[in-house]
């Protein structure tokens, strides 16, 4: 898919929601940016799905009324479990 973006005053260009709905880049995803020959830039996800379900189950108790306490406790819980 191609669209067209504009460059912002301070080099910000604004990925389309459709293009983000479809790549599933949220709020706060990090990429790597690199150029190619020929003036083609690369976004490359960073930080990989670990990051995502840690972000998704820490929403998910937040929005339970979870704790900081309780969602640390949590996470000890499950590496003493082995299931890190």
């Amino acid at each position: 898919m191609e669209t067209t973006v504009e460059i912002a005053r301070r080099g910000q260009i604004t990925i389309p929601k459709n293009l983000r709905d479809s790549l599933g880049i949220q709020e706060g995803s990090k990429y790597g940016l690199r150029a190619l020959e020929g003036g083609i830039l690369v976004l490359t996800p960073r930080g990989g799905q670990a990051n995502a379900a840690r972000k998704q189950l820490r929403d998910s108790l937040i929005g339970k009324g979870a704790s900081l306490d309780e969602m640390l406790a949590e996470l000890r819980r499950m590496r003493e479990a082995g299931n890190e």
